[in-house]
């Protein structure tokens, strides 16, 4: 799997626009809701990014993956944990989230919890965002602590 990424023109971000942006994309990952990634890449204009189609794409089908209407999806809640990249940015930090749900209409899957999980990477210049990215290739929780362990 290869990572999609925006690279950003190093004067686009400022440091306040960044932290901003930060914050932004947080509130976003908290609650999984497409419509906030969309607005995400509105407010911060990035449509003069040549990849940034590829790359709100890439989020909006992972968000829309798991919200279903019909069988009336409720979050249960939203982790974050840093990892790693294992291929194109390895040793990159990544900033992980999973998220817990389950299907309220459902019965067949009622008492089932589902999760999935969704990562960004980003790279900065003098506290400027000039790189931001969903990797496709973040090592979970488990593999982190075993690759911790081997070092």
């Amino acid at each position: 799997m290869s990572n999609t990424t925006i690279i950003l023109d190093r004067e686009y971000f400022t440091a306040e626009i960044t932290k901003a942006f930060l914050y932004d994309l947080e509130i976003a990952c908290k609650t999984m809701e497409p419509v906030l990634f969309a607005k995400l890449f509105i407010t911060y204009d990035l449509s003069f990014v040549e990849d940034y189609k590829e790359v709100l794409s890439t989020i909006l089908s992972r968000m829309e993956s798991w919200n279903n209407l019909h069988k009336e999806t409720e979050l249960l809640g939203v982790k974050q944990f840093d990892s790693k990249c294992m291929f194109c940015k390895i040793g990159k930090t990544v900033k992980a989230y999973r998220w817990t749900y389950k299907y309220t209409k459902d019965l067949k899957y009622k008492n089932v919890i589902f999760g999935l999980s969704i990562a960004f990477y980003f790279d900065f210049d003098e506290d400027r965002l000039i790189e931001f990215g969903v990797c496709n290739g973040f090592l979970d929780k488990e593999e982190m602590n075993k690759l911790n362990s081997l070092g």
